[in-house]
């Protein structure tokens, strides 16, 4: 088997052979046909004094069944599924209570992090992977894999989006209005949920061409720049039409928590879901006199009966033919630099470039 290994430098991936290993009693082999490029992949490739030789990246997943452990019974050989990165342990008591993504005992994330022993766990960007029963989800046999591992982004998304929610239960999220901060990959899905969960006018920063006309494809109502006066316009206009919840989805060094306390209405809730590089302080005057309700997120699981990856895999489904438009670029597992490269650099048009297997 194949797999792309990062090197020292973040332009450039070594190709190896692997020998993969068979799975054990509740485990499944998979065949990766699609691995998206994240933008925690590209954190490091933007600061190479943090890039780190050695690793398998890529936790947007989705692949075909080869074969399974005696006790499986959630998936069949031949059946496309979605991955669930994200290792739990299912006996602490988060697991049992249902609230596996703050699981107290986690593995670690496929592609992005480390066993306790310092052993990586690998991720999409090989041929094959053997990974937990639990972990995935049947999709369509008919869906293109590339949109099948768009499963990921949109279950960050879709979490946020039902997390937001349980803040203020009372309140539907029919006919609210809704900012998004941030039109990448995540910040697009969460246009995209918003618009499904019954949102009335949904605003979106954005700051390329690309970006812009997928958020109104996605069903945004209003699209600011996020530089220049982008921001100031925001403002503006949330003091017209004052904003019931705002979900920040660019981290890193921004501060968008601060903008999203100023664009909030009274009583209202903020989501962020960005990855940041550092702490940001957030400004807590704001939030004490307008009795803001916060919270942050970064995962997937349950909520209610309904894990978030099972609505994410049955929107991709229905919605196709938008999310197919979302995926810009497609490259072989051998030019995966290239595809970092693609996905790293906006102004090549990217939205979600795909790492494709055809192992």
């Amino acid at each position: 088997m194949k797999q792309a290994v990062t090197t020292k430098n973040p332009s450039s991936f070594d190709i190896v052979e692997f020998d993969e290993r068979e799975p054990q009693s509740n485990e499944v082999l998979i065949k990766i046909k699609a691995s998206g490029i994240c933008g925690s992949d590209l954190h490091a490739y933007r600061e190479p004094e943090k890039w780190t030789a050695g690793r398998v990246l890529g936790h947007e997943i989705a692949g075909e069944v080869e074969s399974i452990g005696d006790k499986v019974t959630r998936v069949k050989i031949g059946q496309r599924v979605a991955f669930q990165p994200r290792l739990f342990c299912g006996i602490c008591s988060s697991c049992q209570g249902g609230r596996t993504e703050l699981c107290q005992n986690a593995g670690g994330l496929h592609g992005a992090t480390f066993f306790t022993n310092g052993t990586q766990l690998p991720g999409g960007f090989r041929e094959t992977l053997v990974v937990p029963e639990v972990n995935l989800f049947p999709v369509d046999d008919d869906l293109d894999f590339a949109i099948a591992a768009l499963a990921e982004p949109l279950s960050v998304a879709v979490h946020g989006h039902r997390v937001a929610t349980q803040l203020d239960p009372m309140t539907t999220t029919h006919g609210e209005r809704v900012v998004i901060l941030g039109a990448g990959p995540i910040g697009l899905m969460s246009v995209f949920y918003a618009r499904q969960a019954g949102a009335g006018d949904i605003a979106v920063t954005a700051r390329y061409p690309q970006q812009i006309e997928a958020a109104k494809m996605l069903g945004a109502t209003h699209v600011f720049p996020s530089d220049e006066d982008g921001p100031e316009r925001l403002e503006h206009w949330s003091k017209q039409n004052p904003v019931d919840l705002v979900m920040e989805t660019v981290g890193g060094t921004a501060q968008t928590p601060t903008l999203a306390s100023r664009i909030s209405r009274i009583g209202g809730k903020i989501l962020l879901l960005g990855v940041f590089s550092g702490d940001n302080p957030l400004p807590a005057r704001s939030i004490v006199s307008k009795q803001l309700r916060i919270a942050g997120t970064i995962f997937y699981g349950y909520i209610g009966f309904h894990h978030d990856y099972e609505i994410a895999t049955q929107l991709l489904s229905s919605h196709r033919e938008k999310m197919a438009k979302l995926i810009t670029h497609r490259v072989p597992l051998e030019d995966v630099a290239k595809g970092i490269e693609l996905a790293g650099n906006k102004k090549s048009g990217s939205i979600k470039v795909t790492v494709e297997s055809n192992y």
